[in-house]
């Protein structure tokens, strides 16, 4: 909006001199009085024409009846009307404890998992749809990721008419992750293991994760993701879930490639991760960039379009007061390190043209049974 200048009156010109007639002289005296009451008058006029002249610049229209004017004597604005209304934010106090709560949040070898509503996990076996299968009763895994599961591997039994997947593990606690460490140390004689995370960094132990296999006829296989089982890499983001650990990502990550491992970390964040080929490491560093004034903006999967900001912990408080629209649908995931996450919903959706035609000459699928496994441990080490 740029500022309202004021405007000076311009200085009358002086015209031509003219000759005047001479007028007899004043008595003596009588000049130095004159010459007074002229500059008293003079003063006046200028106080008078200055406070004038700011009532004349403040003057605003009176609006009537219709669109006419009773006044109209601005000719220019004193500001800029705003072309977009400025967005307005509440604040709400968040407890710096729940930093280690959400789906958001990070463990790995250099972040421990604290643990947090244990309630809210739930036994796969006792949720589970019948177009998969679930190791055991004991295995489970967290709410939100229950209900993504049913809808994705649903979604993949339509697709291809496998129902073969099977869950071999979820939600491990930090005994579980223990006795896999010490088995692992066991097996290879290694002083650290390279293939199961240390306890109390495990994804595992926050429910959020869960490894798969291959199960028919009695049998188990291990799961590669490759041929058929292909949708669900190119999929899962639709449902909140990412492949965690890839190939090309184990320098950051710190784990060997596990295509069997998937974690829920919910809508649009997956779709951020899968697409633009950034591991939850690497997300979570790239937020910091955002604040709620200048948000990331992601369009989801289904054109959805969100707003994602970062908000650091108020390191001098037990809380931190977070900024959230009042309007709008949002929710707070802490990062389980030095702030939290909110996404907001928007409302607005993005239309897609579908111009892209499929490709002719696309690759068949690889429908050949993966080998057999006779280690089923062998798969369930990992992270």
């Amino acid at each position: 909006m740029s500022n309202h200048q004021n405007r000076r009156p311009q200085p009358q010109q002086k015209g031509k001199k003219t000759r005047q007639k001479v007028q007899p002289r004043a008595p003596r005296g009588s000049g130095a009085k004159r010459a007074a009451d002229v500059i008293v008058s003079l003063a006046l006029v200028a106080v008078v024409g200055a406070g004038g002249w700011r009532f004349y610049q403040n003057m605003q229209p009176i609006a009537q009846e219709g669109d006419h004017l009773a006044v109209g004597l601005v000719t220019e604005p004193l500001t800029e009307a705003p072309t977009e209304p400025s967005v307005i934010y509440q604040n709400i106090a968040v407890s710096n404890d729940d930093i280690h709560k959400g789906s958001l949040i990070l463990v790995n070898y250099d972040t421990a998992y604290e643990e947090f509503d244990a309630a809210e996990i739930v036994s796969i076996y006792e949720h589970k749809t019948e177009n998969y299968h679930v190791s055991g009763t004991e295995t489970s895994i967290r709410q939100p990721a229950m209900d993504a599961l049913n809808e994705m591997l649903d979604a993949f039994y339509v697709a291809t008419g496998h129902s073969d997947i099977i869950v071999i593990s979820g939600y491990r606690t930090k005994e579980q992750q223990q006795a896999l460490y010490d088995e692992d140390l066991e097996q290879t004689g290694a002083s650290s293991s390279t293939r199961v995370a240390l306890p109390g960094h495990s994804e595992h132990e926050s429910g959020y994760s869960l490894d798969v296999s291959l199960y028919e006829d009695g049998v188990q296989y291990d799961y590669d993701g490759t041929g058929e089982y292909a949708w669900i890499d190119k999929n899962c983001a639709n449902y909140g879930y990412i492949l965690r650990y890839t190939e090309d990502k184990t320098d950051v990550t710190e784990i060997q490639a596990e295509p069997w491992h998937y974690r829920y970390v919910g809508e649009p964040h997956a779709s951020y991760i899968m697409s633009n080929n950034v591991c939850l490491e690497e997300y979570l560093t790239l937020l910091k960039n955002y604040d709620n004034e200048t948000p990331l903006r992601i369009i989801n999967w289904d054109g959805e379009i969100y707003e994602v900001y970062y908000v650091p912990a108020d390191g001098a408080s037990d809380t931190t007061y977070v900024l959230v629209p009042p309007d709008k649908e949002y929710t707070i995931s802490g990062n389980n390190s030095d702030g939290f996450i909110v996404t907001v919903d928007t409302g607005e959706i993005q239309k897609f043209e579908e111009t892209q035609e499929e490709s002719s000459e696309e690759e068949p699928a690889d429908t050949d049974k993966p080998e057999e496994n006779t280690d089923n441990a062998g798969q369930d080490t990992g992270a």
